[in-house]
């Protein structure tokens, strides 16, 4: 059945690379995958945007944790927080993935590296200690209503919050509105110079993304971004991609309720999906 599979998956990859029209293709590849698959393109070059299920709901899943560091820097910058404030680490907060959080049971950690351990590792604890400084997820969907983006909503603490039925609305996005968010956050003026370095560094330090759209990039690019993956065959990726001749393109992937059980099948849609916005945008070799 496997076998079966990934042979269709390889047939997936051949078709999308001859289609023609990238609608079409995104069409097929939801019926290959039996899900649903939203897409969104900001193009700050020309001012230009595009979506493919732009306006449907899509779980966030580790997606939010740029948006939660993000507001941790917005109240650092008003003086509400401090990234060198300690922030003590208990056994009892351990939950599925730690990688970072693990090693300071019975210690502390910098706000700084609280927020760089759920970015760049993922690491599911220090995302919940973050949220803890900053009003929970409650907080979060208060601060992005504050700048503007009235459809992201956070609901729940990690592992909950990757439990998105088919249909609903808690812990969810649409494409277009997470990816002019976070155009926002990196660029925009939400966030203070200072800060917005911050958070691009740790989206471009991210180490958990390399088998996404970091594995179709072509060479000369530059790329930040934050992925995330939980249940029902469900994958997402925000990144920004640019050079040093060309604005920055930021790029979201969500795919939601399909047949695929692994990352690493997941993992080869969403390069494939990257690859064919890549080429629609002429993001090609330096």
């Amino acid at each position: 059945m496997k076998k079966k599979l990934v042979y269709s998956l390889f047939a997936l990859f051949s078709y999308t690379a001859s289609a023609a029209n990238i609608d079409a293709s995104l069409r097929h590849i939801e019926q290959q995958i039996e899900g649903q698959i939203g897409v969104a393109v900001i193009d700050t070059e020309n001012n230009t945007q595009w979506s493919f299920n732009g306006t449907e709901r899509f779980p966030m899943m580790s997606t939010f944790k740029t948006l939660a560091c993000a507001n941790v820097l917005y109240d650092v910058q008003h003086n509400v927080l401090s990234l060198t404030q300690k922030i003590d680490v208990n056994k009892e907060g351990l939950i599925n993935w730690n990688p970072i959080t693990q090693n300071f049971i019975g210690s502390q950690m910098s706000l700084r590296s609280v927020c760089g351990a759920a970015m760049i590792m993922s690491d599911n604890y220090a995302a919940n200690l973050a949220l803890e400084q900053i009003d929970g997820p409650k907080g979060v969907t208060a601060f992005l209503r504050s700048i503007g983006d009235n459809e992201t909503r956070l609901d729940h603490f990690e592992p909950k919050l990757n439990y998105v039925k088919k249909g609903a609305k808690n812990d969810t996005t649409t494409p277009v509105a997470m990816m002019n968010t976070i155009k926002k956050l990196l660029i925009g003026n939400v966030l203070d110079a200072e800060s917005k370095a911050q958070l691009q560094v740790w989206m471009t330090n991210n180490m958990v993304s390399d088998g996404l759209a970091r594995a179709a990039l072509p060479k000369g690019w530059k790329i930040a971004d934050r992925s995330g993956g939980g249940v029902n065959g469900s994958r997402t990726l925000t990144a920004m991609v640019w050079n040093n001749d060309r604005k920055p393109v930021f790029i979201g992937i969500f795919i939601a309720n399909s047949k695929l059980t692994t990352l690493l099948e997941l993992n080869k849609v969403v390069a494939d999906i990257s690859k064919q916005v890549f080429d629609k945008y002429l993001i090609t070799p330096k």
